[in-house]
């Protein structure tokens, strides 16, 4: 008896510290060698310590593994992706993952950037299996999802993509510890700048912001103007981004993409699908006066004190830009506000 209790704990004990499908995912997330050539993991473009973006703030999208190739888009923060629906239409297009809804679920959004030569490059899925074999955690792997976990490739390969969504579905990603949930439930409080922003937000962006995710995982058109600083641009310079017209074929989305969640978007610059806005009240300033001008474009010559508004530049794809934006008519007092609201999303 007293032989069968000292196996059972054993027993237990092992179980309690196998990998979980998470920590297995979270090592596949920061795996350097999973690129070709070697060197790019998912954290270099999701960096965990800067919100989930990429912390190239020098550069509007991102450099994949091979040196000089860069994405067309700007890396958007991989937190709270868990809770994107997948692509459906209800009157209007809704969820969907990447910034044009391609792909409907977090396993099938983990296969894109391991691919995709201007990410991190594998010409196969062998080839990324490969590498797994031959990782400090293939035991793990196969302790996991079985010993023959990696003998056939595309089962391998789907284990990879399952481990990798759980990941991204887990507390890290998805904490929810912001001083706005603190405030939420009652044990914290927003300063009085906050409160007016919080004010601010509810009139004025909340339809497309809704909490608690703060998007509506809906598609619109801004207007965000063509960036030919885009280190993309440079080798492709007549490319025009259509988002998600591309993915449904459908001309009325032309320029549309999905609307971002509003969670740790301090943190998270430049902004915009081409990382056209360096910084969060340049953005702000350019919803509030894309279609009346504002003081902060350079674009026009202007005399000296004076107080003349320039026009921003045109939209990339003019025919759908949605008018709820635009001329918000908020002072910069009221930005200002906005702003310092937007600061207390940010996750501890």
């Amino acid at each position: 008896m007293e032989v069968r209790f000292w196996v059972f704990l054993l027993v237990a004990g092992c179980a309690v510290d196998a990998p979980s499908k998470e920590q297995l995912g979270k090592q596949l997330f920061n795996d350097r060698s999973l690129s070709t050539p070697v060197g790019q993991s998912c954290a270099d473009c999701h960096d965990p310590t800067q919100a989930f973006r990429d912390p190239e703030s020098d550069r509007t999208t991102s450099m994949g593994a091979v040196d000089g190739r860069f994405g067309n888009r700007n890396a958007p923060t991989a937190m709270y992706s868990a809770a994107i629906p997948p692509l459906h239409y209800d009157g209007r297009w809704v969820g969907g993952l990447f910034w044009d809804g391609r792909a409907s679920s977090l396993e099938e959004q983990a296969a894109g950037p391991l691919m995709n030569p201007r990410e991190m490059n594998n010409p196969d899925h062998a080839t990324v299996v490969a590498k797994v074999r031959r990782s400090p955690y293939a035991a793990q792997f196969r302790e996991v999802y079985g010993s023959r976990a990696l003998d056939d490739t595309e089962t391998a390969f789907a284990h990879i993509t399952d481990a990798l969504a759980s990941y991204e579905r887990g507390p890290d990603l998805s904490p929810f510890s912001s001083r706005y949930d603190k405030f939420m439930a009652g044990t914290g409080t927003l300063s009085a700048q906050e409160l007016r922003g919080y004010r601010l937000f509810n009139a004025s962006c909340a339809s497309c912001h809704p909490a608690p995710l703060f998007t509506s995982f809906e598609y619109v058109n801004v207007g965000v103007p063509r960036y030919e600083n885009n280190m993309f641009l440079r080798d492709n310079p007549s490319f025009i981004d259509h988002g998600l017209s591309t993915t449904v074929n459908q001309p009325t989305e032309d320029g549309k993409f999905r609307v971002p969640s509003l969670r740790n978007v301090a943190r998270t610059a430049p902004y915009g699908h081409n990382g056209y806005f360096e910084n969060l009240p340049f953005m702000l300033e350019f919803l509030n006066t894309r279609d009346v001008g504002s003081m902060q474009v350079a674009t026009c010559s202007r005399a000296a004190n004076s107080q003349a508004r320039c026009q921003w530049p045109a939209p990339e794809i003019p025919a759908t830009i949605d008018h709820r934006v635009g001329d918000l008519g908020m002072s910069k007092d009221d930005l200002a506000d906005l702003a310092a609201f937007l600061e207390a999303l940010s996750d501890e």
